[in-house]
């Protein structure tokens, strides 16, 4: 009796201990802000930089990675962050020469083609990231509506992100189709 009665106690605390210390969507949130202060970020916006953007990123991926149990919820989280920071990579990578990567502001055709068609082309990929990250995020919203409203998170953020990514996919196309048809010579070239 004895032994039943000792096994028992073992095995209620290795229950207990093993609760006491699986992370929570609060606790990993948490964790997260950490990440973000680090690199001058916040759940909504970006770091200022490639390289902090870059960092943040391998810090959300290797804390994911060291909590395989996490609740799913916290890993929709994740997973939204991941791919909004990646885009939001290449949305800086899109603007790397400033005004002379769109034509908003006038362009020449020898210098502005390559500049502005490759930009187009990072801030078309720059969307199609940030597209994937609002499918993440409505799912996160639908699915775990009372950690989203902890994290003041709604449907409208949804909309925003997603009017902001067309957008950017539309001016991407406008500038890359603006450029194929009044430069001619170099669409020719690189063909």
């Amino acid at each position: 009796m004895n032994k039943t009665i000792i096994f028992i106690l073992i095995f209620g605390l290795a229950v207990v201990y093993g609760c006491s210390f699986q992370l929570t969507f609060e606790k990993g949130v948490k964790k997260m802000d950490k990440l973000d202060n680090q690199y001058g970020a916040s759940l909504k916006s970006p770091p200022d930089n490639a390289d902090k953007i870059t960092g943040l990123v391998a810090g959300l991926n290797d804390f994911k990675a060291a909590n395989p149990d996490i609740p799913d919820s916290l890993a929709l989280l994740i997973d939204f962050r991941v791919k909004f920071l990646e885009s939001a990579k290449l949305d800086l990578e899109g603007w790397q020469w400033g005004k002379a990567s769109t034509t908003d502001y006038g362009f020449g055709c020898s210098k502005g083609y390559p500049r502005i068609t490759e930009s187009a082309k990072l801030r078309n990929a720059s969307a199609q990231k940030g597209n994937e990250a609002v499918a993440i995020l409505q799912e996160f919203v639908d699915r775990y509506q009372a950690e989203a409203q902890s994290l003041n998170i709604s449907q409208k953020d949804v909309l925003i992100l997603k009017t902001e990514y067309f957008t950017m996919e539309e001016k991407a196309a406008r500038d890359a189709r603006i450029m194929r048809s009044l430069c001619k010579d170099q669409a020719n070239q690189t063909g």
